[in-house]
């Protein structure tokens, strides 16, 4: 990376409100320089984006250009991937609405992908209020990980020829982004994360353990080559519906262990969540 590495930010928003003008503040403070960036918001409703006031306070960020996508009926994981489309910009930038990040975000992971070559770099990031307890201890980052629970980004940077090789985000799941980072683990990409607490993230919305567990499920059938048999034993049948494969902890895709524990019908062991914070469970697929 060079200090002409542009940036493509792409933002999947709802409207013009208060939460993307703070996200939007935070990237024109970023100390790469704004004219570097070229922000995509794939909104819901993009003729908010068109009022005098809205372009003007855009205009006022010093942004190389502010584009804006009609994403109206589109699922989140299909805009993003319009809004990747078109630039010449090396570099993609997923950042969700109402994060605000440090002025150092964008150039600690520019220099974490040169440094480890890697194919996504994202920071220590919260999923919950800013004032609230940040973080938890965590273990050294692992692909490995991710075939039972999800601890990257939500803000992040990947490659464009990354993104172009996995074909983006597949809208046949739910946790699309979990979807993806496996998917490039385990495809030989590498993903570095910066070890600075830089991004403060809002929570997504949490899951009913039905809809958690469905959710975990068509993750395991759609990956299948990443997970243990057990694992797949145990998807499937919660799909189909079989009385002894239950959601398991929310956020958490159960081992090979409690598989087979729920299969000798024993109560199941509730695992601590391995990102969690006061007030509210995980959310960073």
């Amino acid at each position: 990376m060079n200090t002409n590495t542009r940036i493509r930010v792409l933002i999947n928003c709802h409207g013009a409100g208060t939460n993307l003008f703070r996200t939007l503040v935070s990237l024109a403070c970023q100390t790469v320089g704004p004219q570097r960036l070229t922000i995509v918001l794939a909104s819901t409703t993009p003729q908010a984006h068109l009022t005098s006031e809205a372009s003007l306070l855009q205009s006022s960020f010093g942004f190389k250009s502010v584009e804006v996508q009609d994403a109206k009926d589109l699922p989140p994981a299909l805009a993003l991937n319009i809004a990747a489309i078109g630039g010449q910009e090396e570099i993609l930038a997923l950042v969700p609405t109402g994060a605000r990040l440090s002025p150092r975000f964008m150039a600690s992971c520019l220099q974490t992908l040169s440094a480890k070559q890697a194919q996504a770099a994202f920071p220590l990031h919260t999923a919950g209020a800013p004032h609230a307890t940040p973080l938890v201890r965590l273990r050294p980052f692992n692909p490995e990980q991710l075939t039972r629970f999800n601890p990257v980004g939500p803000a992040i940077l990947v490659r464009r020829e990354a993104w172009k090789r996995m074909n983006g985000l597949h809208s046949s799941v739910q946790l699309t982004m979990w979807d993806f980072w496996l998917r490039l683990a385990f495809s030989g990409g590498e993903i570095a994360r910066v070890p600075e607490l830089l991004a403060f993230c809002p929570p997504l919305d949490k899951l009913t353990p039905w809809q958690d567990g469905q959710a975990k499920a068509l993750l395991v059938a759609a990956s299948p080559g990443a997970f243990e048999p057990d694992i797949c034993r145990w998807a499937l049948a919660l799909l189909r519906g079989d009385g002894w494969a239950r959601p398991f902890t929310s956020g958490i895709i159960p081992t090979p262990r409690d598989v087979q524990a729920m299969l000798a019908g024993l109560p199941p062991h509730q695992h601590p969540s391995p990102l969690s914070w006061p007030g509210g469970g995980i959310r960073t697929a």
